[in-house]
């Protein structure tokens, strides 16, 4: 009977530790219920939810402003794709321009003097007709040629 005499004391014991630890258990609940924490807590929670609203409305203006931006920038060209064709086939026409004008330049000199040696040939060969057919007109031109001859060159 010893053993459940101290079996008993020891459950008394441990009842009492029990019932002293639910009785500060109580006590440190309704502490905890009446504190200003609690209330802290759901006050910061609902800033909390109140900055995130803000925070996706405002990312949702930035996303929608970078998007306009990107629209206007895509539509603010230096120059539409039609003035640069034009620009170019203008270049190009005027590369080419010049181009066949300078070539035929330069073949002009040798035109130039390919048709004074055909025009001085026609022309002595027409002269020659002329001065036989009028032979007076030739006795006359070689009397002017022999004074022009004599009379020194004024120039």
């Amino acid at each position: 009977m010893a053993k459940l005499d101290e079996i008993t004391e020891l459950l008394t014991e441990e009842l009492e530790g029990f019932r002293k630890s639910i009785v500060q258990l109580e006590r440190i609940s309704g502490e905890l219920k009446s504190s200003e924490v609690v209330g802290e807590i759901s006050t910061i929670k609902r800033q909390l939810e109140d900055l995130d609203q803000k925070q996706d409305i405002h990312f949702q203006r930035s996303i929608g402003e970078s998007r306009k931006m990107g629209e206007m920038m895509a539509a603010a060209k230096l120059t539409p794709k039609w003035l640069l064709a034009l620009f170019c086939i203008a270049s190009i026409l005027t590369v080419l321009a010049l181009g066949y004008f300078g070539y035929h330049f330069i073949q002009s000199e040798d035109y130039e003097s390919e048709a004074f040696e055909n025009g001085k040939e026609h022309v002595i060969l027409d002269l020659k007709d002329y001065l036989d057919e009028h032979p007076e007109v030739y006795k006359d031109f070689q009397a002017w040629s022999k004074e022009q001859e004599r009379v020194p060159n004024q120039k």
